[in-house]
């Protein structure tokens, strides 16, 4: 697999998440990712793998992605995680 395509894709996914254009909850199809960001769906799929490890994408119980949702009390946790951590 080219990891140039993977990371790419992979920019360009947690771009659309960062910016609210995919709000969460929105799904994450394969086959739209990969006609927008102009791969084939085996980097989608690498990127959205490293994107569920890292916690912006969720997996519903049906098996399919979407946009993760975050609720103040997991940011404020988040927070006083790194806070640890780092201190």
């Amino acid at each position: 697999m080219n990891h140039r395509s993977a990371d790419r894709a992979y920019a360009e996914i947690r771009g659309l998440i960062l910016s609210g254009e995919a709000p969460p909850g929105a799904p994450l199809r394969e086959e739209a990712l990969a006609a927008m960001v102009g791969v084939s769906r085996t980097p989608i799929r690498e990127a959205l793998r490293r994107l569920e490890s890292e916690y912006y994408v969720a997996r519903t119980p049906a098996g399919r992605l979407v946009v993760a949702h975050w609720d103040a009390d997991d940011v404020a946790e988040l927070f006083a995680m790194r806070a640890m951590l780092e201190g």
